[in-house]
């Protein structure tokens, strides 16, 4: 399938590059379809939306940034992700970048989940924790000491 993005320009996506989002993302249910794309030597990744090619999202491994970070997984969430073994769920978190990388944000409380085999996904909204939606990616940078990355 070809898919025409403002970022990427026209992108060849296989059947087997597509993550299916059955609920959508907060904020855009009606965009069920992305694939990913790593930037190569980088713990980030861009999700790009398959059905609208303006929409794609600055995702980042948390486990770079923030490696004690960990949450556990509701029986319904596992149960829509087709019930997958440990080692098959991945994890990102959006970013954001307003003003430039070295205060960019990343979106603790609600992490994207994914079953690596079935590739269905979920942006699960964490209840009752500590991490909030704004954490300093790069906190021990000259002036961000302090900052976001303690949760």
């Amino acid at each position: 399938m070809i898919v025409q993005t403002i970022r990427f320009g026209q992108l060849e996506i296989e059947d087997n590059e597509i993550i299916c989002f059955p609920q959508g993302i907060p904020g855009f249910p009606e965009y069920k379809k992305y694939t990913m794309i790593s930037l190569e030597d980088s713990p980030f990744y861009f999700l790009q939306s398959v059905d609208e090619g303006s929409l794609s999202f600055v995702l980042a491994s948390p486990f770079e940034f923030f490696p004690d970070y960990e949450f556990e997984l509701k029986t319904d969430v596992l149960h829509e992700l087709g019930n997958p073994e440990p080692e098959q769920i991945g994890v990102l978190n959006i970013v954001t970048v307003k003003d430039g990388i070295e205060e960019a944000t990343a979106n603790l409380a609600a992490p994207i989940v994914w079953n690596a085999v079935s590739r269905s996904a979920i942006q699960v909204v964490l209840q009752d924790t500590p991490y909030r939606t704004k954490h300093l990616l790069f906190a021990s940078m000259p002036g961000n000491e302090g900052e976001g990355a303690s949760c």
